[in-house]
């Protein structure tokens, strides 16, 4: 079956089963049947949304350690990945439709604060109206500047509106990334929620050494993330279809390894595994968690995050703004990084503490000689600095603090 077919029989089957079983959970709401036992443990610092990004069990980790909230975690469970998630969570239930949410909530007792995420927004909307207690929305990816507001794209024209509902709504928004400012002045709100500005940080419990020297006959650069399949439409998913990438950093006999996220799809990355087997340069891995990413990271030589403008039809907004979880990832590993100048905000961050090498997209096809030429060993005592200072360790305080104005 071609990965096209694939994908779409995919979706008629997950979003198929999520329709059905709402109708039997409306019923099941309405007379008053639970979905689970009732949950009355003290304090509970509830977090629920869709799909788990790898942001929030890293984040939670370190809030279960500095504070005395018990941590639930509700997540559907299309979006739940077993790699991404931590024992920090006390319990962990899994929704399968709106309905279902809802049962699941009214067990739930003792809720301090909602500490909603995205993307995608929906369920956490639902559950912000439902619920009425103290809410933060906790944004990395804000779809309100994706594109455009009168995007063409079906499931974000039904997106947008929960979006806009959490980030004008909640009692606080938690900021992984600048885009927020540019979503709240696309929603032209002069008049802002309480908003924390708290980057995705580093882990201080994955710090890996790194003594590696550069080799000329023996380097290798890695990539951790989203990987996209040919079959996708380039206008959405360009800047992660890497074949043209890895044409031209093998060519220049670049080691080029990729580890998939485990949330990915196998028809994604099909073509990528049959493209190793070709190509002695390149090496496609399996996905790994990320208690363990950065010990696989700390391998190699650089991380690059490979992303410009030319690639997809995403806004030049986006593009600026954005943030990345591997950026912190290939810190934690103890390697440099190569950046892409179009992700304006990551490459300035990089520049700003001597942690990286900048690129643009013409200069892919000569950045053997851009490492060659670079303060390796420099760039290692940078990286082992700035982690320091961008950890979660040393910043969890600051969320706790946001956290306790907000219930306040």
């Amino acid at each position: 079956m071609k990965p096209r077919h694939q994908i779409l029989l995919h979706k008629i089957k997950v979003f198929g089963f999520e329709k059905l079983s709402a109708y039997w959970d409306a019923l099941l709401f309405y007379i008053g049947i639970p979905a689970v036992a009732k949950n009355n443990s003290p304090n509970v610092l509830l977090f629920v949304g869709e799909h788990l990004p790898p942001r929030i069990p890293r984040m939670a980790k370190w809030i279960k350690r500095e504070s005395k909230y018990t941590l639930i975690l509700v997540c559907h469970q299309r979006g739940f990945v077993p790699a991404f998630s931590d024992p920090c969570f006390s319990s962990v239930y899994l929704y399968r439709n709106a309905w279902h949410l809802k049962r699941v909530l009214k067990q739930i007792n003792n809720i301090s604060l909602v500490h909603g995420f995205a993307p995608k927004s929906q369920f956490a909307n639902i559950a912000r109206t439902f619920l009425n207690k103290p809410y933060v929305h906790d944004m990395q990816d804000v779809y309100t500047i994706y594109y455009d507001k009168n995007t063409q794209l079906n499931w974000l024209k039904k997106e947008l509106p929960h979006e806009a509902a959490c980030l004008t709504q909640a009692d606080g928004v938690i900021a992984n990334s600048m885009e927020i400012n540019e979503a709240f002045r696309k929603l032209n709100r002069k008049k802002k929620p309480k908003t924390i500005f708290f980057p995705l940080y580093c882990d201080d419990d994955f710090f890996r050494q790194n003594t590696k020297t550069i080799d000329a006959n023996d380097i290798h650069l890695v990539y951790a993330g989203a990987v996209a399949g040919s079959h996708r439409n380039p206008a959405q998913y360009g800047n992660t279809q890497f074949h043209g990438l890895i044409k031209t950093l093998t060519e220049q006999k670049l080691h080029f390894h990729i580890y998939p996220s485990p949330s990915n799809i196998r028809a994604d990355y099909e073509e990528y595994e049959q493209i190793e087997k070709q190509n002695p340069y390149f090496h496609f891995h399996a996905p790994v968690p990320q208690q363990q990413l950065a010990k696989e990271l700390s391998k190699y030589h650089f991380g690059i995050l490979p992303f410009f403008k030319s690639l997809s039809r995403q806004s030049d907004l986006k593009l600026k703004y954005a943030t990345t979880l591997k950026l912190f990832n290939y810190l934690e590993a103890g390697i440099p990084t190569i950046v892409s100048e179009d992700i304006i905000y990551q490459n300035w961050i990089l520049n700003r503490y001597n942690c990286g090498i900048s690129i643009n997209e013409k200069d892919i096809a000569s950045v053997r000689n851009k490492i060659l030429n670079s303060n390796y060993s420099g760039m290692l005592v940078s990286v082992r600095k700035t982690r320091e200072n961008l950890s979660l360790k040393v910043n969890t305080k600051r969320l706790l603090s946001f956290y306790k104005s907000i219930i306040n």
